[in-house]
């Protein structure tokens, strides 16, 4: 059961980001995202990442393999569209 409630926090938590990712790209309207909080988040999402792949645990690999995927496309829509 716990690793339902793993995957479900998971996809809960990485979906989020899509559409933020999706709305920065399409209008290159960047002027409410902050770029040091954005740079925050994707370090840490990146370490959170590093962390389920050292200790295998797939809903951690797979939520921030998408959240950092998503803060990859904010972070550089944030840069590309000042």
């Amino acid at each position: 059961m716990a690793i339902y409630i793993g995957y479900l926090a998971a996809i809960m938590g990485t979906i989020c980001w899509i559409p933020q990712a999706w709305k920065a790209w399409a209008t290159h309207d960047t002027s409410g995202l902050s770029l040091p909080s954005n740079l925050m988040f994707l370090t840490t999402v990146s370490l959170w990442l590093l962390y389920g792949i050292l200790i295998t645990d797939w809903p951690l690999i797979l939520a921030n393999i998408c959240a950092v995927t998503a803060m990859l496309i904010i972070v550089a829509a944030k840069l590309k569209y000042k």
